[in-house]
């Protein structure tokens, strides 16, 4: 086996894929609610919306809110993600790796990091410190996510028990 090939088999990283009849954003706050109550350390986001913001991330780590849509004004058909939001988060979750959290949750693996920006580095960090990394694949970006992997993510089932299952395999054990 190349060092390639090593590095990459000690990376424990998986995708839950976007389908239309699971609401993976409902699935992964579940998730991150049952470790949590496990007492794992968690870094990352959920999704959620807000009045104020629209779509918003919420930090794992007790970062708070972040809003990452924009308005674009009546009539308006063009992708709402804001990229300057986007940013803040993705420097926060990055700051968050510094305490070596058991996980990282990423809300989605969409055009932003398939175009390599977004929370692409923070999945690049995680993977470096050897941090296991779940994050949501939308459909149309499975081939940039199969690329950047290298073909070496796990797909999960997008059911409670799989993503659990994964995550307690690839975490740390805890004395």
């Amino acid at each position: 086996m190349d060092q390639a090939s090593e590095v990459m088999a000690e990376i424990r990283i998986a995708a839950i894929p976007l389908v239309e009849d699971v609401s993976v954003d409902t699935l992964l706050a579940g998730v991150v609610a049952a470790l949590m109550a496990q007492g794992h350390r968690l870094a990352g986001f959920r999704q959620t919306r807000t009045d104020a913001c629209g779509m918003a991330v919420e930090d794992l780590s007790g970062g708070g809110l972040f809003g990452i849509s924009q308005r674009l004004g009546p009539g308006s058909t063009g992708c709402s993600l804001d990229p300057q939001g986007l940013a803040e988060a993705a420097g926060a979750a990055l700051l968050a790796l510094e305490a070596g959290p058991d996980l990282v949750v990423l809300p989605r693996y969409g055009k932003a990091e398939a175009e390599g920006h977004g929370f692409r580095a923070v999945i690049e960090k995680a993977c470096e410190r050897q941090i296991p990394v779940l994050a949501a694949v939308r459909r149309d970006c499975t081939a940039s996510w199969e690329d950047f992997t290298g073909g070496c993510a796990d797909w999960l089932a997008p059911e409670p028990e799989a993503v659990l299952d994964w995550c307690r395999r690839a975490m740390p054990v805890r004395a």
